[in-house]
């Protein structure tokens, strides 16, 4: 089974569900007011600097999705393709099928101090909770957190996003998973992984900028099988751990005691690196 990486034009899904949204913390990402809304939108559609919104699905989306109009969940300012311009990332919600996560992101350039002009929309790219760092060559790279439910299985995610290459004619940003943790209680297997995301954050490392996430994680028996399934999750004991990762302006890099913590959570979960 081919797992989430927050990016699902490159790693298409087939489950059904509902869309798995997190709550933003304290990060970059912003809850954007009404004023905002339809400043942003208004680049977005016909009608969305009236409502701040798409009352009618966008022409450049897949508008067979689970809801007809496309609305603003979160938006991230910053200078991702160049250390010139100043960039929105907005989340959208909406006008896209379960395989794109129920939206996309829509990056917006600001120009000549009037008005956004729409650069690209990224169908399955999710951006409602991210992170900035500074980047080489004064751009912002972004970390962000993905979420994906299907067939009783929830994965929680942590995945840097640059946009560097797609400044240089690039189709895409690159999107690199840190660790994908998998909690598959409901899914009626004997055996089950239960992992969660309890807190991410930027932080010093040393003298420079980095991640510190604390999740917990532990495998065990559900004592159930397919066949006599409970809408209760199983209980399987877990513990915490600390994740860091030092940011060398390009790359998350484990430190060495975290690099001996994925060894133990892949034991939980063969899928926290991401793939299939």
């Amino acid at each position: 089974m081919l797992r989430f990486f927050a990016f699902l034009p490159l790693v298409l899904l087939a489950m059904c569900a509902r869309p798995a949204l997190a709550a933003t913390q304290a990060h970059s990402t912003q809850k954007p007011t009404l004023k905002q809304a339809r400043e942003l939108m208004g680049s977005v559609c016909n009608g969305g600097a009236q409502t701040g919104e798409c009352r009618v699905c966008p022409s450049f989306t897949n508008d067979t999705g689970f809801d007809d109009k496309m609305t603003l969940e979160g938006v991230t300012y910053g200078k991702f393709l160049n250390s010139k311009d100043t960039y929105a990332l907005l989340d959208l919600s909406g006008c896209e099928p379960h395989a794109n996560n129920f939206g996309g992101s829509v990056l917006l350039r600001w120009r000549g101090l009037t008005h956004w002009d729409l650069v690209k929309y990224f169908p399955g790219l999710r951006s409602y909770d991210c992170q900035q760092y500074p980047a080489a060559g004064g751009r912002d790279l972004l970390l962000c957190r993905g979420d994906y439910e299907g067939m009783g299985i929830v994965d929680t995610s942590l995945f840097s996003l640059d946009f560097a290459r797609f400044a240089a004619g690039a189709s895409e940003p690159d999107v690199n998973t840190l660790f994908m943790l998998e909690d598959s209680r409901e899914a009626c297997l004997k055996t089950a992984s239960a992992q969660s995301l309890l807190d991410w954050r930027s932080v010093r490392l040393g003298t420079g900028p980095g991640l510190r996430a604390t999740v917990r994680s532990g495998f065990g028996p559900t004592g159930v099988t397919p066949d006599t399934c409970s809408d209760t999750s199983a209980e399987i004991p877990t513990r915490a751990y600390t994740l860091e990762y030092r940011f060398d302006g390009k790359a998350f890099l484990p430190t060495s005691s975290t690099q001996a913590a994925l060894q133990r959570l892949l034991k939980d979960n063969p899928y926290l690196r991401g793939g299939s």
